[in-house]
């Protein structure tokens, strides 16, 4: 069993040669699972990603199609209604968004699984970063009849950070929320100042909620929990692992609490500077 120095047993010998054997044995069995575990976590791999390359074909083409529909329409005047024409323009317009959306969350996965996404850190007032990132998903609440509350300490100290990178966090956390909360649900955020000179944000919700599995499947690049043919919410399932990346590259932590049928709690943990900024209560 050794394979090196003085050997254990006499040369020759009944036990000597069992333990050579043994010794052997032992090391192909070792090496075989190795190859066994390795082939496995390719496969996995392999068919994650292909479920979302068929994801994202399919999110890729609905706005195209928007797009190439409406523009063909008002280009060959089938519509002259003016305010029909205004309508489509704005459908265009919406799709090209959500096109632009979905290209960026792309990218920035490729960049931070390169490293060579970076975060530039300075001072920053939460309270401004919220306020934009609820408007942007207050109208998608609305549709839903979803009540979204935020809750943020007076004196809030200031963030180190990057204000763009955190609005891109915070985003993603609020409208994943709101898209897994059915209609008439709630989501809320409150922000607290921790004892260590953090800053502890907590995203909360009423929505379908997630078992432990289905958490590390979500945090995954490529991993989605809701795929195939009966797939329910659209979008690439990027957000959570990107606002995970991206808190990590702020030196800070997210942490998910989740039950199946429950609702999502994600928390993440940020640093501060010193000094703090006056805040109003926001409701």
């Amino acid at each position: 069993m050794r394979t090196f120095g003085p050997k254990w047993f006499k040369e020759g010998s009944l036990i000597g040669e069992y333990a050579d054997h043994l010794g052997l044995a032992l090391t192909q069995r070792k090496q075989a699972v190795a190859l066994h575990a390795a082939k496995v976590d390719a496969e996995l791999a392999s068919k994650a990603k292909s479920e979302f390359i068929a994801n994202m074909s399919h999110e890729l083409r609905t706005p195209l199609n928007a797009i190439i529909g409406f523009s063909d329409m008002l280009h060959t005047r089938t519509i002259t209604d003016a305010e029909k024409s205004h309508q489509y323009t704005g459908y265009i317009k919406q799709a090209a968004e959500h096109l632009l959306e979905l290209i960026n969350s792309i990218l920035d996965v490729s960049k931070i699984q390169a490293g060579k996404l970076s975060v530039e850190k300075e001072p920053v007032e939460l309270q401004p970063i919220l306020s934009s990132c609820l408007l942007i998903v207050e109208a998608k609440a609305r549709e839903k009849y979803i009540a979204v509350s935020c809750q943020v300490n007076r004196n809030f100290p200031l963030l180190l950070g990057d204000g763009l990178r955190l609005k891109q966090i915070l985003i993603n956390l609020l409208g994943n929320a709101v898209k897994f909360t059915p209609e008439k649900g709630r989501v809320s955020v409150e922000a607290l100042v921790l004892e260590d000179d953090r800053a502890a944000i907590t995203v909360t919700d009423t929505g379908i909620g997630m078992s432990p599995s289905e958490i590390d499947t979500a945090l995954r690049p490529f991993g989605q929990i809701d795929t195939g043919f009966n797939k329910r919410h659209e979008g690439t399932g990027l957000g959570l692992p990107i606002a995970y990346a991206l808190t990590r590259m702020h030196g800070g932590e997210l942490r998910i609490e989740s039950e199946k049928g429950r609702g999502t709690r994600v928390t993440i943990n940020l640093p501060t500077v010193h000094g703090t900024v006056g805040g109003n209560n926001m409701h």
